[in-house]
């Protein structure tokens, strides 16, 4: 069956899950698969893949050769910046982990990419020098200046993705490194069930009711999608089901996380002074508010794991049910 009879075959079968097929278009989503592999190596670095009309390639080997050599198949992609990439099927080998005994809640913020139960914050690293931001609002400046479909309009459009692709390489390097920590360190990691498309919605409203507050919220919306929170609990979930021990990976209802106290479970939106500070108006306890706020996401983990028993922080004024959404992996159950 050929890869477009397979889609359509999937789409048919699944459209809740697999999209339809459509026209390929330039520079979007450009790539082919490879059944019959043939490769060779060259040296230490680099090795060779024969592609179908097109011959011998040369490609970085930073995989190990077995796995290459073993692979089923293999796919050829481009990113927008124009880089030719080369994935190999091999299973991804399960992460080494033993069973310590930690639990820990996570917070996602805008101020801190992630902070723990433990007090521990987690921050993105600086994805663009000063320099690289300012060139590349200069070159974005004056891409929306020329017109579109020229040809001069290419060079700063590619220049842009270039600094685009070299940002998002690094914000992928710090959540896979980081993921693969917390799944190496903790047996049981609990998560917000953040409906990131819902609180990245535009404000800006309609003629007849405009809204408010548009500008704020734009750069609200900017601010959340760069800490790539989606991205972060997805990879987290997807090592915690690939690991030698059992690690589980439970989301839990978000609300009132950030106005309840992880002391003495009352619940006022005005205890949260600042975007760092939390004072509990009923009990005077005094703490971080991110790290109170993972503190009061972990009890909620442990309230949904205990069978029938109540969470350890629970809420005085909401009346919701904390959903359970479990990540584990079964081989190692």
């Amino acid at each position: 069956m050929g890869d477009l009879d397979r889609a359509f075959q999937n789409w048919w079968k699944r459209p809740d899950h697999f999209a339809r097929s459509t026209w390929h278009k330039k520079d979007i989503n450009e790539g082919f698969a490879i059944r019959d592999l043939s490769v060779r190596r060259l040296n230490l670095k680099w090795g060779e893949l024969f592609i179908p009309t097109c011959g011998w390639v040369k490609f970085r080997v930073t995989r190990a050769w077995q796995d290459i050599t073993s692979a089923s198949s293999a796919r050829v992609t481009k990113d927008r910046s124009g880089r030719w990439f080369v994935s190999f099927t091999y299973p991804t080998p399960n992460i080494a982990h033993e069973p310590t005994g930690e639990i820990v809640g996570i917070d996602m913020g805008v101020a801190h990419t992630a902070t723990l139960s433990t007090g521990e914050f987690l921050d993105t690293p600086e994805l663009l020098s000063k320099g690289e931001q300012r060139r590349k609002r200069r070159l974005q400046r004056k891409l929306a200046r020329q017109v579109k479909g020229s040809n001069r309009r290419n060079q700063p459009k590619l220049a842009i993705a270039k600094l685009s692709a070299k940002e998002s390489d690094r914000r992928k390097d710090w959540i896979e490194k980081t993921a693969t920590e917390l799944v190496r360190n903790y047996d049981l990691i609990v998560l917000e069930d953040l409906k990131v498309k819902n609180m990245t919605r535009s404000a800006k409203g309609t003629v007849e009711s405009p809204g408010k507050n548009v500008a704020h919220k734009s750069g609200l919306n900017r601010s959340i999608l760069e800490q790539s929170w989606t991205m972060f609990c997805q990879r987290l979930s997807d090592k915690a089901a690939n690991t030698t021990e059992q690690v589980e990976v439970i989301f839990v209802n978000p609300a009132y996380t950030g106005m309840r106290c992880s002391k003495c479970a009352h619940t006022e939106p005005k205890s949260r002074k600042s975007q760092a500070t939390f004072l509990c108006l009923a009990c005077g306890h005094m703490d971080n508010a991110d790290v109170n706020a993972a503190k009061n996401i972990i009890a909620a983990g442990l309230g949904v794991t205990e069978r029938g028993g109540q969470s350890h922080a629970a809420p005085t004024k909401a009346k919701h049910s904390d959903p359970v959404k479990r990540t584990t992996n079964p081989q190692a159950a």
